[in-house]
């Protein structure tokens, strides 16, 4: 299903990313490990298709990732930083990604409302940082993605 081949990435002339090739199925959970710097969050933001490659190919079901709109509806991303509107609840964030996402599934939402315990109405900025994360897992998991990036999930 995701298959990086011999993609390389700089900034300003430093190489952050050289020659990756990385092969994930369908159905498999990997976990990127690497030190600060790693260029473990430059990788996801490829995967996610944020960034253009320089060389090599990204891609998701044998298609480029990158400006493509199919596959970018069918993977959800948990950044470290979560950005959502801070006077926006869970519950606002859910009415907008049922719009934007067409696999956002409510009877789903609904039904993990009982595992995140968490008061969907409460503006989002008035969470922890630790609250927010949840939110956005609460969110991200009803919107059903086939392919799921998180990036630092459990900081």
């Amino acid at each position: 299903m995701i298959s990086i081949t011999n993609m390389t990435k700089t900034f300003n002339g430093f190489k952050a990313l050289d020659s990756i090739d990385m092969h994930a199925p369908s159905g498999a959970v990997y976990g990127l490990v690497g030190s600060n710097g790693a260029g473990k969050t430059t990788l996801i933001r490829h995967l996610a298709g944020v960034y253009r490659q320089d060389s090599g190919q990204v891609c998701i079901d044998g298609q480029n990732v990158y400006e493509n709109n199919a596959i970018k509806v069918r993977t959800g991303v948990i950044p470290d930083e979560i950005y959502f509107y801070p006077q926006s609840s869970t519950r606002d964030i859910a009415k907008l990604f049922s719009g934007i996402y067409p696999s956002f599934d409510w009877a789903y939402y609904e039904e993990l409302s009982e595992a995140f315990a968490i008061d969907e109405k409460q503006p989002i900025g008035r969470m922890s940082k630790g609250m927010q994360k949840q939110s956005a897992f609460w969110l991200t998991i009803a919107c059903r993605f086939d392919v799921l990036l998180l990036d630092e999930p459990v900081d």
